[in-house]
């Protein structure tokens, strides 16, 4: 016999086959797990038997035939030399002959009858009959197998059967028990291949020795199964390499047909337990995965050894993933759902951890799609076991800041859960997670709990959550809506954080006098994440608010970079928005046009009501680069209703302000200015450093030749706490010089050159000085008025600002425009070492067109120490003549005191 490592199986057979030669009656019982190759153990009994003279009756049980009377029997007896048969049960033509297959006989012979055809065949030699697949027997047949076994005794006849073991083959109790009796019956146990096996498997396979890493590998994904091992084998007919380089079964391949071909071969019990296993996943435990399969835990361990005997299973572990596929891809997906949910039961009533329970509802949802809460709920009422679940699991996500597993389960907590409150819970916390990737989907999760809110059925903790939410979008409208009814459904009492506070926060960054250390330390020991997205935005904002816009700048690029628009597109926008605002604040137009575009692009299609801010951003830098075309195609964009209870559209109505201001529209523009007013006051927002509409105003009233408004509105804008601010103080004072007469305009202006110095943005400073400049040479000081309109000229083309560079010097060329400069104001070093703050503050007039003689008179020094202080500051930043001063020199340290202005 030529089957490989058998050897000990096939020495059984040929003994046994020799005591039948010699008139000894033999039983032979097979058992081997499907696949393990019992059947060729049995050809090959046959086929020795026949060469050596027996006669070989075969006959192999089908399932399809288990319910057909004699059918075994009749396989047999179509084996039969002709005429070994009573006349009376075959046809006149086989009187002499071998019955043909599906004979059709005249009637079956009872059990004696069979009896005695064999003892009559047995008279000529030994005869061997080889019955396979036994556990599909049929009962009848069953019947006349037993009956020979009980009769035959010292006649030469081996009964060689074949049973695959299987987990439902109880009914073979009885069979293996009678068939005991005989003195001469054995069982042969056909396992799987050993290490040796297997390496003699390989050899054959490849003709090269294997390593013994390799079979281990393979024998750790097949069990040592043949034909498993076969079909793994037959996926790579080339070369055998290394364990770590041989790929994993192709999915659909003969490796995973052979695992359903062992698998149906072993019963619907096996077949239903390794599928509760590769549902469970790690998770399996005999007795989770007997409740999942719904059978008892003593039917399970039956079940799971046959498993191990096939080579599928491990310890309650399925030995290869593509095993798990296999078992789940051959259900249909709502019997998949269905049986995710049913794993996720169990592990619910076990006590598992709730992600473990969430991952199998969202895989059930990828299955069973419309189908699942029917299935949900016939395990249990949802909200008693699966939608806490979910909620749970989702959380602990959300602390390992997974947004997207955050997501599924919320939704699908949603989507199951009958309680009215419960959906609108989770609606609010969809909405606080999405922000993340999908600002207006975030707002849309809102629309439902609104929707209680006004109908009065949404509850106290509901409400305040939904108003910080609504706060945090800028929704200030609604925010304001959802804080009434807070406090209206606490009895008008305040909340211990009451979300008024966190409007004010957010939107409200700082008094002016912010600690810039501790802005600074908050924002490098803060990682951004979900509970801190807020403070970390605050942060920014206030160092806009106190005019640290280069700081606010590089903390947006930063943070950005760790956050980029794949991942966390909304998180990316919102930082885009606040990145633009800074650069804004510095002058750098071309810059805030991109970072505000990038970031509208990050979140194109879903921005909300963000993407108006970002238009606003966008609008305002195209305007002032006078790209007209490109702003007013942001600025005709439609925009709902609903948009106007936002905080971005006070930005938007300014950004339409300046366009119309920009395009000689000042009645229009001084409507768009007004409107955000408006709006400000009546969201307590009413801070020029957020919202300057006073000077905006003014300016449109400048423009329309109102003057005495206009410095009302600069006036009153001055008396603001705000004004603190260099940059408010800045801009006011330069509007407010515009009203003044015309004697008072260059202290008003030196006063604004100062203050916007300090600031850092270089477009008011430009403006600053080209009105400076403007009213000195009014006053006949045309050599200081021409150094200052340069230097004005020069900062509004470092800017980008064409407009404005035409009004200051109209028809000059741009072509010595120099790339615009985003890091704030030039400090005074050089190769050479730094200056003192006397030779800062010496230069710093010298950049405005003050001769030796002015600054001298300035600073209450000699004319000789003004012209050694200038002679170091060219020395340490390599020029030659004071003309290629920088205007927006950094002029002073913190305590150098304030330069006095001319006049």
């Amino acid at each position: 016999m030529a089957l490989l490592h058998r050897e000990e199986e096939l020495a059984q057979l040929t003994f046994r086959l020799d005591r039948c030669f010699s008139g000894e009656s033999e039983i032979m019982l097979l058992q081997g797990a499907a696949g393990c190759g019992k059947t060729e153990i049995l050809i090959q009994l046959a086929q020795e038997a026949k060469e050596r003279g027996a006669v070989v009756l075969r006959a192999t049980a089908l399932p399809a035939e288990r319910g057909m009377q004699h059918a075994v029997l009749r396989q047999l007896l179509a084996d039969l030399p002709g005429g070994a048969l009573p006349e009376k049960y075959t046809p006149e033509k086989y009187a002499h002959e071998k019955y043909a297959p599906g004979t059709h006989f005249a009637g079956i012979p009872s059990p004696q009858e069979f009896d005695t055809v064999l003892r009559e065949l047995a008279r000529g030699g030994a005869v061997v009959l080889c019955i396979d697949d036994l556990h599909h027997a049929d009962g009848a047949s069953l019947d006349h197998l037993l009956h020979l076994a009980r009769s035959l005794r010292q006649v030469p006849v081996l009964l060689a059967l074949g049973e695959t073991l299987t987990a439902g083959a109880a009914e073979l109790s009885a069979v293996r028990t009678d068939l005991l009796r005989h003195p001469a019956f054995t069982r042969i146990r056909v396992g799987c291949l050993d290490a040796r096996g297997t390496a003699g498997v390989l050899l054959k396979h490849t003709g090269a020795l294997a390593s013994p890493a390799l079979v281990t590998h393979l024998r750790r994904t097949t069990g040592g199964n043949p034909l498993l091992l076969k079909a793994l084998l037959s996926e790579h007919p080339g070369p055998v390499g290394d364990a770590r380089e041989w790929p994993a079964p192709v999915p659909g391949g003969p490796f995973t047909e052979a695992v359903s071909t062992c698998l149906q071969r072993s019963g619907d019990a096996a077949r239903h337990l390794a599928t509760a296993i590769a549902a469970l996943g790690d998770e399996a435990t005999p007795e989770l995965a007997a409740r999942v399969a719904r059978t008892t835990a003593t039917s399970a361990h039956r079940t799971v050894a046959v498993l191990d005997a096939v080579g599928i299973t491990e310890g309650w572990r399925l030995r290869h993933p593509a095993v798990s596929a296999t078992l789940l891809d051959d259900i249909d997906p709502e019997r998949r759902g269905a049986l995710h949910v049913r794993a996720a039961r169990v592990l619910h009533d076990a006590g598992s951890r709730s992600t473990a329970v969430a991952q199998h509802l969202l895989d059930a949802r990828g299955a069973a799609g419309h189908g699942l809460a029917g299935a949900v709920h016939d395990e249990g009422p949802a909200d008693g076991w699966a939608v806490p679940a979910l909620r749970e699991a989702a959380r602990q996500a959300l602390l390992e800041d997974d947004c997207a597993y955050t997501v599924g389960c919320l939704e699908l907590a949603r989507e199951l859960s009958d309680e009215e409150q419960v959906r609108w819970d989770i609606g609010l916390r969809l909405a606080a997670v999405v922000r993340r990737t999908d600002p207006q989907a975030a707002e849309s999760h809102l629309a439902a709990p609104l929707e209680g809110l006004r109908a009065g059925r949404l509850g106290p903790a509901s409400s305040d959550l939904l108003a910080g939410l609504l706060v945090v979008q800028g929704r200030i409208e609604d925010a304001n809506d959802a804080l009434a009814y807070a406090q209206q459904r606490r009895g008008y009492r305040p909340a211990p954080q009451d979300p008024l506070r966190a409007l004010f926060d957010v939107w409200n960054p700082g008094d002016g006098e912010a600690d810039d250390a501790a802005v600074e330390k908050q924002l490098k020991d803060t990682p951004l994440t979900h509970a801190t997205l807020d403070a970390v935005v605050q942060a920014v904002r206030t160092l806009i608010h106190t005019d640290r816009c280069d700081r606010a700048a590089a903390w947006c690029q930063k943070l950005q970079a760790e956050k980029d628009g794949g991942r966390a597109p909304g998180w990316y926008a919102a930082l885009g928005l606040l990145h633009a605002q800074a650069l804004l604040r510095l002058g750098d137009l071309a810059g805030a046009e991109r970072e505000a575009a990038a970031a509208a692009d990050a979140v194109a299609g879903r921005g909300g009501t963000l993407l108006y801010g970002l238009i606003a951003a966008q609008a305002t830098a195209l305007t002032a680069m006078g790209r007209y075309e490109s702003a007013a195609g942001l600025l005709e964009l439609p925009v709902p209703e609903g948009a106007f209870g936002s905080v971005f559209i006070l930005d938007l109505l300014r950004a339409r302000g300046h366009y119309y201001l920009a395009t000689h529209r000042g009645q229009a523009a001084l409507g768009e200015f007004l409107a955000a007013g408006r709006l400000a006051c009546r969201w307590e927002l009413d801070r020029p450093g957020l919202v300057p509409w006073r000077t905006d105003a003014a300016a449109a009233l400048i423009h329309l030749g109102e003057y005495g408004e206009a410095e009302r509105l600069a006036t009153e804008q001055l008396s603001m706490p705000d004004a603190r601010s260099p940059w408010v103080q800045g801009t006011t004072l330069r509007v407010r010089a515009a009203t003044a007469a015309q004697g008072e305009r260059p202290r008003l202006l030196g006063r604004a050159v100062e203050e916007l110095r300090k600031s850092g943005d270089r477009l008011e400073l430009a403006r600053a000085l080209a009105d400076l400049g403007r009213a000195l040479q009014a006053l006949g000081e045309g050599n200081r008025a021409g150094t200052i309109t340069r230097r004005a000229w020069q900062l509004a083309a470092d800017c980008a600002a064409g407009p404005l560079c035409d009004q200051i010097l109209p028809g000059r060329s741009d072509t010595g425009r120099r790339p615009v400069r985003s890091s704030g104001p030039v400090a005074l070093a050089g190769p050479s070492g730094r200056l003192s703050g006397s030779g800062r503050r010496v230069a710093s007039l010298a950049a405005l067109g003050y001769t030796n003689r002015e600054i001298s008179a300035q600073l209450y020094i000699t004319v000789s120490t003004v012209e050694q202080h200038l002679t170091r500051a060219f020395r340490t930043l390599n020029i030659s003549r004071r003309q290629d001063l920088p205007v927006d020199l950094h002029y002073g340290e913190p305590g150098d005191g304030p330069i006095r202005q001319a006049g």
